[in-house]
């Protein structure tokens, strides 16, 4: 290596450690993703309220569920309150049977998630929908309770944009409403002007249910914020103090933290930049170092990839036998596959709830959607579908995905 080449790759790698140094020191975002774990510090993480539940609660019976609902609930579980905390919470049928069989002996289900079960719901006579105000740019959230004893003067503000739902149907001659919140609009913080049902209590046979739509009202973020912990506190004074009180750990969006090697290295940003400056250094050298040494390499041809053929021979059997409208049931399988892969959303059935889930998380306005999901019950429900069908069937998926 001559002397040029020396102070190219000096210059290169000062550059490169000068660029190591900056991002470094450059402050991390803070990070918003609702996980709702015991574990996690940030803001929408769940570690002061289980941190509290478990060191200053009066309870001295509480159980961390790290299973399913349905594998605890197959042993010989006993009374108490099972709580959940999460974003979501979807059971399935089997899931919710059991719960709400144990329920029916006279225990307690308590569940915060800004998604609720579905099924869940449906049994309990209730209808959950996701509010949003046109008239209004800021999502900031007003709650209180609707009982004199534990309502506050003042609403508790959520001082963060952030999504709600709210019960927009409810079965009023058994359901007790219980908390209600609205956007905070004009920057008045005083005051519901428009209060929406967001917790409710649900007497199921000799046990009762417990349905709150603003699980972050438990985060970290929420609770040290002035006195929002009351709040939290007032919603928990409902559940029963005697018997043991089970917490949800399986149903949680935080994933559990990986030790591996390289995870620890990447978790932490000054390992990281060591790691890729390392690698920058092993690639130079390879370069300069290897310019004169290498030798030339046979070029090798890669085995046919044949699944491009076997596609279009498929495509062309279903072609040949006209048979169009197994074209388009497989089309729409692979498009709601996709939207429950990229979106981590349920899409059957294809509800108006859905819909607006959809569009709301794509960004794909409500209309085109809602006129896609029509056609693809109408395509599900055709005995046949013509070729002009399955062509509108195609440039209308296209087109959704071209627009999120």
């Amino acid at each position: 290596m001559n002397r040029r080449y020396k102070i190219m790759a000096v210059v290169l790698v000062l550059l490169i450690a000068a660029m190591v140094v900056l991002q470094a020191l450059k402050p991390q975002p803070l990070n918003w993703y609702p996980s709702y774990s015991k574990i996690d510090k940030i803001p929408l993480g769940a570690y002061v309220f289980y941190d509290q539940l478990e060191n200053k609660s009066e309870r001295t019976a509480i159980e961390e569920v790290t299973v399913p609902p349905f594998e605890r609930l197959m042993d010989s579980l006993g009374d108490g309150t099972y709580f959940f905390l999460n974003d979501q919470v979807s059971f399935d049928k089997a899931e919710r049977d059991k719960l709400l069989k144990w329920v029916g002996r006279g225990n307690t289900l308590f569940v915060s998630a800004t998604y609720q079960s579905a099924m869940l719901l449906d049994t309990l006579g209730l209808e959950q929908k996701n509010f949003y105000d046109p008239k209004t740019l800021t999502r900031k959230p007003l709650l209180n309770l609707t009982n004199p004893s534990l309502k506050a003067k003042t609403p508790y503000l959520m001082n963060k944009d952030t999504g709600s739902s709210y019960f927009a149907e409810i079965d009023t001659a058994k359901t007790t409403v219980l908390g209600v919140y609205d956007i905070m609009q004009d920057k008045d913080s005083t005051k519901i002007k428009e209060p929406k049902v967001n917790f409710v209590k649900v007497p199921f046979e000799k046990g009762t249910v417990y349905l709150h739509l603003f699980p972050q009202a438990f985060s970290n973020f929420f609770l040290l914020q002035g006195n929002h912990a009351k709040y939290a506190d007032n919603v928990l004074a409902y559940l029963p103090q005697d018997g043991k009180l089970y917490v949800d750990q399986y149903y949680k969006s935080g994933v559990a933290i990986n030790t591996s090697p390289l995870f620890l290295i990447f978790n932490n940003r000054y390992l990281k930049w060591a790691y890729y400056t390392v690698l920058i250094i092993a690639l130079l050298w390879v370069i300069f170092e290897g310019k004169r040494k290498q030798r030339s390499v046979p070029v090798v041809k890669p085995m046919p990839n044949q699944s491009l053929d076997f596609t279009r021979t498929i495509a062309g059997m279903y072609l040949e036998k006209n048979e169009n409208r197994q074209i388009a049931l497989h089309q729409i399988n692979y498009f709601l596959e996709y939207l429950r892969s990229k979106y981590r959303i349920a899409t059957e059935p294809l509800s108006g709830e859905v819909v607006s889930t959809i569009a709301q998380k794509s960004g794909v306005d409500f209309a085109r959607t809602k006129e896609l999901m029509d056609y693809i019950v109408w395509v599900r429900q055709s005995p046949n579908v013509n070729e002009n069908g399955l062509i509108k069937l195609n440039t209308m998926i296209e087109k959704f995905k071209a627009q999120h």
